[in-house]
């Protein structure tokens, strides 16, 4: 089993590509440790056999034939897919049927539960796996060092660590220093000492916020959450260059002082809220920008950017089959555009992840949301696009 982190845009692309005469098995399973494995077992099981009972009614009796030994052939790997000793929380299997290829992915991201039959890779939710578990930087502050980690894909790696300098005190004398109200005593011993504090988490905190910044423009984190407590959050966030201002995470809790497994809990926990957030966002951007001229919205618009290349940012709902052609030389449409004269066109099934595909190759951006087409996005039937231009 291959991990999530070896898929690149070139091997994304490829698995969209893939196709078999007698089909695609995509199969998702949630293998979280908090999930119940007995449910899980089940749930998978009774989807399977709902897949096999279908392929077993419809079709030629040939091609059912081929399809059900293949479905029997298959199933002891699918059942492999909820055993304890297999690795991550969420775990994926792509199969042909009529051919010898398997891709097994493994994530500690979780996946939800599925079970799917079609001429290619049914890749939707891998693609939101892959859009919610982008790099993120992570900054824990302490009185006594700074640590910088990546989070991907529900996993935290450490990156470098920072601390504290040690200031040699100098002679400082004691005794009581006038000026005050009557009766109150300071000394220039307890002034001094925290003058040299202040100076040193100045320095200090400058110290983490350059490193953090070169950092994020190094692995291309588009997020930081930063952890200090009440006293160090705000202030290292401050500190940080103004372009990263807008992805910073305020976390007030000292998250520094939790173990491995409890930090990963919460920072992962945090990040997928702050994903939340930026999908109602990113939605509401889509749709501002196709009603100001810089977006597309509907499948209409969309499938025209695409295939002018213009596409950086396209957002579509998974749950929606959208329907459309594709002409001789690969162009995309949809089902209410016009045919041109001496352009035929032949009907495409898979339009969705053929829009995925385009977008792959040309660079863009692609982000599953579901419920984009029930909220934000509902009268474009939950597809849109940010531009080029």
């Amino acid at each position: 089993m291959a991990s999530i982190h070896e898929l690149d845009d070139k091997a994304l692309l490829d698995l969209a590509r893939r196709t078999d005469t007698l089909g695609v098995l995509s199969v998702y399973v949630n293998a979280d440790p908090a999930a119940d494995r007995n449910a899980t077992m089940i749930d998978l099981k009774n989807r399977y056999r709902e897949l096999q009972r279908r392929i077993a009614e419809e079709g030629p009796a040939e091609r059912r034939r081929e399809m059900t030994a293949a479905l029997d052939r298959l199933a002891a790997e699918v059942e492999r897919l909820t055993a304890p000793t297999e690795p991550g929380r969420g775990r994926i299997v792509y199969a042909a049927l009529g051919g010898d290829w398997v891709l097994r992915l493994n994530s500690q991201m979780p996946v939800p539960n599925r079970v799917v039959l079609d001429d290619g890779p049914f890749i939707h939710p891998l693609l939101e796996l892959l859009d919610e578990g982008r790099a993120a930087g992570v900054v824990l502050v302490s009185a006594d060092d700074a640590r910088v980690l990546e989070w991907r894909l529900g996993q935290l790696q450490p990156v470098t660590r920072l601390e504290q300098e040690e200031v040699e005190a100098p002679h400082e004398r004691a005794g009581q220093i006038g000026g005050g109200p009557r009766g109150q005593y300071n000394t220039p011993m307890l002034e001094h000492r925290q003058a040299r504090e202040r100076e040193r988490a100045r320095r200090f905190l400058d110290r983490v916020a350059e490193a953090a910044a070169g950092m994020a423009a190094e692995r291309g984190w588009e997020r930081i959450l930063v952890s200090g407590g009440d006293r160090w959050t705000d202030v290292l966030t401050a500190k940080l260059p103004g372009s990263l201002q807008e992805p910073v995470i305020q976390d007030t809790r000292v998250l520094a002082g939790l173990d491995d497994a409890g930090l990963l809990t919460a920072v992962s926990e945090r990040l997928h809220d702050d994903h939340a957030h930026r999908e109602r966002r990113l939605l509401e951007r889509v749709r501002d920008g196709g009603l100001g001229q810089v977006g597309a919205l509907g499948l209409s618009q969309v499938a025209g950017a695409l295939r002018e290349g213009r596409v950086a940012h396209l957002v579509y709902d998974p749950q929606v089959r959208y329907t459309g052609s594709v002409d001789a030389d690969g162009a995309l449409y949809a089902d209410d555009e016009v045919v041109s004269a001496g352009h035929p066109h032949t009907p495409e099934p898979r339009l969705t992840e053929r829009l995925v595909e385009r977008a792959l190759v040309t660079g863009a951006r692609v982000s599953p949301i579901e419920g984009a087409a029930d909220g934000i996005l509902r009268d474009a039937s939950g597809i849109g696009a940010l531009l080029r231009w």
